[in-house]
């Protein structure tokens, strides 16, 4: 458990407060008594009277934690693009797959390979009809299974991608599903026997997404080779696959959490502890590299795997003040 230095003053008298509950929007998404985060309790105003897009407020998925600073992305000019093609896996693309593969609902479980053998397109648009029309195979099999896949070029020039399913392998599908696949691209029976072989379809534990950071890493095969066209995005998800984060504002979360140094009588505003503390925990999982903690304050930024340190510390600035003097 993650849990800040206790700086406050507590009452001696009140050391073995029973919390009959934390305030529900501390609760995790989903969890008894846990309620939508944007609305108010019955017979009382909001907090905030006008859209929460508009003020500062956090997002908090499975694993991850966002703080979004809307007033920052005036700063911002958006070029163009369009009429643009896509050549490469940009950082932010990485960064958007990673966030996909480790906030996933269900988890992904297996990873499924495909790829072409003696021919294969050139032409993006005829490459992804083929994915697509895979996926539909899959989704008419498999009714409710989710997907996150990964495109990439191999050495020889090849496109392969790397679909990753919330399902476990099963010798039954994945025979049906290498039929398909060979039957959509025009492949031979040895390409059949390839993607029916039981190493083509794998059990996989995500765990942190680190193997998709580091497959990601491979910028050599996420480059669009010369004399290719119309590729496009190199990586989807099937809809629904990260579930709607749970969204708390700032002030909200000030009002319910902000307390006062009975040494100083200064109000601490529980927002600059939260991101005070979550700013180490992300040097700690970075060793230092990670820049929330000197931006996070002023801008949006992300932690990858937060979600659990702001429920732990969220629950903790509650018991500090259901135990803390009256001021």
């Amino acid at each position: 458990m993650y849990y800040p230095r206790n700086k406050y003053r507590l009452n001696p008298d009140r050391k073995n407060v029973k919390l009959d509950s934390l305030p529900p929007f501390l609760s995790p998404p989903g969890a008894p008594g846990a309620r939508p985060t944007a609305s108010c309790p019955r017979g009382k105003s909001p907090l905030v009277t006008s859209c929460i897009s508009q003020h500062d407020y956090f997002e908090v998925y499975g694993r991850s934690f966002k703080v979004k600073r809307p007033r920052d992305r005036g700063k911002k000019i958006v070029p163009d693009r369009s009429g643009t093609s896509i050549f490469s896996f940009s950082s932010n693309s990485r960064r958007r797959v990673r966030e996909a593969a480790i906030n996933a609902e269900p988890c992904l479980v297996s990873q499924f390979g495909l790829t072409y053998h003696e021919i294969w397109p050139i032409d993006g648009r005829e490459c992804k009809k083929h994915l697509n029309v895979w996926l539909g195979v899959l989704r008419r099999l498999v009714p409710g299974v989710k997907y996150l896949w990964v495109m990439e070029f191999q050495s020889r020039g090849a496109p392969h991608y790397h679909v990753f399913l919330t399902i476990d392998p099963d010798p039954q599908i994945q025979k049906e599903l290498a039929a398909a696949w060979v039957r959509i691209a025009n492949l031979t029976n040895e390409a059949f026997r390839f993607h029916n072989h039981r190493k083509n379809w794998i059990p996989w534990e995500m765990r942190g997404g680190g193997y998709v950071a580091k497959y990601l890493s491979k910028v050599s095969q996420k480059c669009v080779p010369e004399g290719y066209y119309d590729f496009g995005r190199f990586w989807g998800a099937s809809r629904g696959l990260v579930p709607s984060p749970g969204i708390q504002s700032e002030a909200e979360y000030n009002e319910a959490l902000s307390m006062v140094d009975m040494e100083t009588g200064e109000i601490r505003q529980a927002s600059v502890l939260l991101l005070r503390w979550m700013g180490r925990l992300a040097d700690k999982q970075t060793r230092g590299w990670s820049r929330f903690r000197s931006r996070a304050q002023e801008y949006s930024y992300s932690l990858l795997q937060g979600a659990g340190a702001f429920h732990q510390i969220s629950e903790y600035l509650g018991r500090l003040k259901a135990a803390q003097v009256p001021f």
